[in-house]
């Protein structure tokens, strides 16, 4: 085999690894916050959730929607996260619970925000974000996203 053969496949090899990888850390769906479409990238595993927005600049300009497939009070941190956020709790129906800003952690022991009751839906968007996130739906994308998640 030559070199120059070995080194053709192992350029197809590292374009096809970084698209596998591209495509499982931007995966979107088309969604409705407040009745205007938005498309945030999904965190629909525990992988994806424990992964977040760590080390990510900027956050994607339509936010990460953390998908959980039963009610849940798990909190979020920002450990190794770059860029402050804001996040936005939902619940089954996509009626906001509650909103909380969340600034950046490098060291432990990091805060843990919590949405203080059970919920179905976590979106965190850039601080900056002005959209007010009182719902998100529509109710069939919903949920078919949480029979989705594991």
């Amino acid at each position: 085999m030559s070199a120059r053969w070995a080194a053709s496949i192992l350029a197809v090899v590292a374009v096809a690894t970084t698209a596998v990888v591209g495509r499982a850390s931007s995966a979107t769906t088309t969604l409705r916050l407040d009745g205007v479409p938005f498309r945030p990238e999904l965190a629909l595993t525990p992988a994806a959730r424990s992964r977040g927005l760590m080390n990510r600049d900027p956050a994607p300009r339509d936010g990460m929607l953390f998908v959980f497939a039963a009610d849940t009070t798990v909190g979020f941190w920002m450990k190794d996260t770059v860029v402050p956020l804001r996040i936005l709790f939902f619940d089954a129906t996509g009626a906001r619970v509650r909103k909380l800003m969340m600034t950046p952690c490098r060291r432990d022991p990091c805060p843990v925000y919590e949405a203080g009751r059970k919920y179905r839906f976590a979106l965190e968007l850039r601080a900056s974000d002005t959209r007010t996130g009182r719902m998100l739906g529509p109710s069939l994308e919903l949920r078919r996203l949480a029979k989705r998640a594991s």
